[in-house]
């Protein structure tokens, strides 16, 4: 097999991290990186040697394949461009601005037989696989993602930085239809949301709280589902995995511990996650999950098969993101309007005591006519 030609477009730190994985591969050329920033491109020729541009129409022609690691706002203009050349695509999360424009990167790919695969890296976590592998129909799903201000996408929101990650999972673990969403959020420093809540209800009745911030004091991306016969947690952090079995008791709704002795609680107390609800540490092998889903990538181009996380994959987890910022929008529509309420309530308040005096004014004159 003759190499395939590979571009990454965009150095900043995820395309720094693409071009350091694809360097050494035997069965890739790397034909160059684009970015408009020369100090960018003049760090990409320091470390890794590779041809540099500072235009993606200065690439040569005969390009197989394409990394899109720009900021969001760029990826539907770099995507069409490469797609309507004849370039297999693989876009970072999310898979651009809006759904209309994902929709059009979509048509594009498919009427031209292309690849179009989207970054949303965590589907490769291996603590996530190890975990998705045992959770079938989950009713309950509870997402934590936490981070410090990395000054990274500062072109989107949390919801479209960091939520998206979760959301992704959700909807790819749930497969069900997403029929009502809550959420609220707010923005630190601005002009986009910082910290960002979602509550989501599915047509087969699961659950599903996603809580992100990226301008936390603490680090934590966790993930837990429960279902009718598992419970699966997931730290993608520190890539562990575990699962909780119920026992066949429990499942059978046989332990009453209303009607237990004394004895009986304490033994549940101090046996409860290793008789009752045992725990087991899942096996998770430590692998670069950048690194998998670009060999998912390459291996689509050569074989014409379906990416794991394919375009139409990617444009749903868009839509139903959307729906969440919708939310929050209308949230902060109901709160700039609630100071106007309050002064409202307030001047309504100024015929409150003659109402009160009405009834003492009764009672006085009760006890006169008594």
């Amino acid at each position: 097999m003759r190499p395939l030609r590979i571009a990454v477009i965009g150095a900043g730190h995820l395309g720094r991290i693409h071009t350091r994985l694809l360097k050494p591969l035997d069965d890739i050329e790397l034909v160059g990186v684009v970015d408009p920033i020369p100090e960018a491109r003049e760090r990409i020729v320091a470390e890794y040697g590779v041809p540099v541009f500072e235009h993606q129409e200065e690439l040569p022609t005969d390009i197989d394949g394409a990394i899109v690691a720009t900021t969001t706002e760029y990826h539907h203009a770099v995507g069409t461009a490469l797609l309507r050349q004849g370039v297999h695509l693989f876009i970072e999360k999310p898979i651009s601005s809006t759904v209309e424009q994902a929709d059009e990167l979509v048509g594009l790919a498919k009427g031209n037989g292309l690849v179009l695969q989207v970054g949303h890296v965590e589907r490769f976590n291996p603590a996530w696989r190890a975990v998705a592998a045992r959770v079938r129909r989950p009713r309950y799903i509870e997402a934590v993602r936490m981070s410090g201000y990395t000054f990274r996408s500062t072109d989107i929101g949390v919801v479209l930085d960091l939520m998206i990650h979760d959301l992704d999972l959700v909807l790819s673990t749930v497969r069900s239809d997403v029929v009502e969403i809550d959420a609220i959020g707010s923005t630190v420093f601005g002009p986009h949301e910082d910290m960002a809540h979602a509550h989501l209800r599915f047509a087969n009745g699961c659950i599903a709280n996603l809580n992100t911030s990226r301008t936390s004091f603490y680090s934590q991306r966790t993930m837990q589902i429960v279902t009718d016969r598992v419970y699966g947690s997931v730290d993608f952090g520190d890539f562990s995995a575990k699962i909780v079995r119920p026992s066949k008791q429990v499942l059978r709704g046989e332990i009453d511990v209303q009607t237990m002795s004394v004895e009986e609680r304490e033994r549940v107390k101090h046996n409860l996650f290793t008789d009752m609800l045992p725990v087991s540490d899942l096996a998770v092998e430590r692998r670069n999950a950048i690194q998998d889903e670009q060999a998912d990538f390459l291996n689509c181009i050569r074989t014409g098969r379906r990416p794991r996380v394919c375009g139409e994959q990617g444009r749903y987890c868009l839509s139903v993101a959307e729906k969440i910022l919708d939310r929050i929008r209308e949230a902060e529509d109901l709160a700039s309007r609630f100071p106007q309420r309050l002064r409202v309530a307030s001047r309504a308040k100024t015929t409150v005591p003659a109402l009160e005096r009405r009834p003492t004014n009764v009672n006085q004159r009760e006890r006169r006519a008594g």
